[in-house]
């Protein structure tokens, strides 16, 4: 008797404790499974009428810095996507996931406002009412990078990360500035 209701028990408290636990939240692997999902196999726009491709260094890039935070102590300035990675002690928002962020790089290089330098293609975006209250984000940077191969141009995307927004955590001269 007193075996069966131990183990009625810890099956209550195994319930309980699976049911306590945040199902919301997604582990940072699967948000770099999805980034690099969708930035290797379904990223497409194009830019000016040309192809733009995201290389796995530069999505390696991207997610290196502006998500796990690596070289933020010997930059100047980094910046991050919300996605409730931990980060030099401190957790970050999450309110979106690496799908999202693909989504705002194409929606980036689609309608953002373009400067030149060179062969490089600055383009800044202000998010839309819609995309700044659901990720947090009210301003993205992308560059990009002309390229030529066999008479065909196309462009490649250098980097791409959030200049400012309310979930958008910055770090600067090793330490949090927000």
């Amino acid at each position: 008797m007193k075996i069966k209701t131990l183990l009625l028990a810890v099956l209550f408290l195994s319930v309980v404790a699976v049911l306590a636990n945040t199902t919301s939240a997604t582990p940072l692997s699967t948000d770099h499974q999805e980034f690099t999902y969708a930035a290797t196999y379904y990223f497409n726009v194009d830019f000016y009428g040309h192809p733009v491709y995201f290389p796995s260094w530069a999505q390696e890039h991207v997610w290196d810095r502006h998500v796990l935070g690596y070289e933020r102590d010997y930059k100047e300035k980094t910046t991050f996507y919300p996605l409730g990675q931990y980060i030099a002690g401190r957790k970050l928002p999450e309110t979106m996931d690496g799908y999202d962020m693909v989504y705002l790089i194409e929606e980036a290089i689609e309608y953002g406002r373009v400067s030149f330098d060179g062969s490089r293609a600055i383009i800044t975006y202000k998010t839309t009412y819609y995309e700044y209250h659901q990720y947090g984000i009210g301003e993205l940077k992308v560059i990009l990078q002309k390229e030529h191969y066999d008479g065909q141009t196309y462009y490649e995307v250098i980097t791409a990360y959030p200049i400012y927004g309310p979930d958008v955590a910055v770090y600067e001269n090793h330490h949090w500035i927000n």
